[in-house]
């Protein structure tokens, strides 16, 4: 119930005016197991088996200007459908391997709240389209 209420709110947004003229980008990933993804501007959003994020891109880059690589740093929160919530720092590198397709990786120390306080390094793949 909970995830299709998130699927709904996200179509809901998409459709808005002020998302339309958004940059968008949407696709597919192994970050909270099996994960529908978007980043739309400067947020990522993920809507995964096993949960939910959301990380604000703080800082963008490129490696130079002759190869398809970016490089980002991001910071957000999550939470899982059973238990826990937490932030997150994810930093990944994006490759630009085709017009309007990039597949991304990245590994993001994780801050785990629900019962007391863990820190965990997880790690994300993932292929988005823009549009």
């Amino acid at each position: 119930m909970r995830k299709l209420l998130l699927v709904s709110i996200f179509m809901l947004l998409s459709s808005l005016s002020s998302f339309a003229q958004a940059d968008m980008k949407l696709g597919v990933a192994l970050d909270m197991d099996l994960s529908l993804v978007a980043q739309i501007d400067r947020y990522n959003i993920v809507l995964g088996d096993r949960g939910f994020a959301v990380d604000y891109l703080i800082k963008t880059g490129q490696f130079d200007n002759k190869t398809p690589l970016s490089w980002y740093f991001a910071g957000g929160g999550w939470t899982e459908w059973d238990d826990g919530f937490g932030v997150r720092a994810p930093v990944g590198i994006s490759w630009y391997f085709a017009k309007g397709w990039d597949l991304y990786g990245q590994v993001q120390p994780v801050a785990n709240f629900d019962d007391g306080f863990k820190f965990s390094v997880d790690g994300a793949v993932g292929v988005r389209f823009s549009f």
